[in-house]
């Protein structure tokens, strides 16, 4: 019978320690914030002392607070947790860019221009994008406007913050200096940083060549009249900046 007491006893205590063990003390103050933890040190009508599962200790006086309760303890519950991205690069879906650089003349009918291209498309993954264009060449010293329509694609190297990146345009110029006559074909390859801010939000850095077919004139200054029309090819390197958003 005494056994039988015993294991009875031991039994209800063992019960009791587990309940306890699954309750935790909670600390309401009246500035708002709720504590969770154990009382270590209470002294009536004076402050208490608790310690959180982090091993804080905070000490409160008693007009601090406005009640003292124990809760059961809360586990919180993921089903199917996603693992994190390991990219950090761009994200797929619609991205407009728009870039803007100077463009110095190479070679003997090189040239200079002011340059900017607006360009929508797709990010079909954080790797390739690919999309259509248009914008402004200004020729500085001809005073003269060329508009470009253009396919451009553009890779990224790395699924990261920062890659290094490669594109290429091809199109075809019209001058919108004179009723938007066409002027050539152009093609324009360029490398250069992405820097992204966000996952839709980019800065880019880089450099490109521009090669831009048109027709130049010979013109007699002696006889007063345009002697012969010959295409060449007018190349430019330039600095970029641009935002992919």
């Amino acid at each position: 019978m005494k056994k039988i007491f015993t294991l009875i006893l031991f039994t209800l205590i063992s019960t009791f320690v587990l309940a306890q063990n699954n309750y935790q003390d909670v600390v309401y103050l009246k500035n708002g914030s709720v504590i969770r933890g154990v009382i270590i040190e209470q002294v009536p009508n004076e402050s208490i002392k608790i310690e959180t599962a982090d091993r804080s200790i905070f000490v409160y006086q008693m007009d601090e607070i406005k009640k003292l309760t124990k809760e059961e303890k809360t586990v919180a519950k993921i089903d199917n947790p996603t693992p994190p991205s390991e990219g950090s690069g761009l994200k797929s879906g619609y991205r407009g860019i728009a870039e803007f650089g100077y463009q110095f003349g190479l070679g003997d009918y090189g040239m200079d221009r002011l340059k900017i291209n607006i360009i929508n498309g797709g990010q079909i993954s954080p790797f390739f994008f690919i999309g259509g264009g248009t914008g402004l060449r200004y020729y500085i010293d001809d005073d003269a406007a060329l508009i470009p329509v253009f396919v451009h694609a553009r890779a990224n190297v790395l699924d990261k913050k920062v890659s290094p990146y490669f594109a290429l345009s091809i199109g075809y110029t019209f001058n919108a200096s004179n009723d938007f006559e066409a002027v050539g074909l152009l093609v324009s390859p360029s490398s250069g940083v992405t820097f992204n801010v966000s996952e839709r939000v980019a800065l880019n850095v880089g450099l490109s060549y521009e090669m831009q077919s048109m027709e130049f004139y010979d013109y007699d200054y002696y006889y007063g009249y345009q002697s012969g029309i010959y295409r060449k090819n007018s190349g430019a390197l330039s600095i970029d900046f641009g935002l992919s958003f």
